[in-house]
């Protein structure tokens, strides 16, 4: 196959599989923003953020070298949560109704 070809089936391959991620993360954000109670949201970006640094320590750990492409993996997956995660916001904490502030 041309290379020409291949470079060109690479980049429209690229950008569809970034607009479609980008999609993604539109529709969680609308769908989950103000939905997810705190302590959830919490545990979920703690497991993700865990998830980063287990992949990073299987990658540079010198002993298991059949760690690296699963550990390559793991954080890829991670940082793709991460950025998915993080356009999502936790519902608000409930605001004490305050007489004074329904008079004005």
């Amino acid at each position: 196959m041309n290379p020409t070809l291949q470079f060109l089936i690479f980049i429209v391959g690229f950008f569809i599989i970034l607009g479609l991620f980008i999609r993604l993360v539109q529709i969680a954000e609308k769908r989950l923003g103000g939905q997810v109670p705190e302590q959830r949201y919490s545990l979920i970006m703690s497991v993700i953020i865990a998830g980063m640094v287990a992949g990073i320590v299987m990658m540079f750990q010198p002993v298991v070298l059949a760690l690296l492409e699963p550990g390559f993996l793991l954080l890829v997956v991670s940082t793709l949560a991460f950025i998915l995660w993080s356009h999502v916001w936790p519902k608000p904490a409930p605001q004490p109704h305050s007489d004074e502030a329904a008079e004005l």
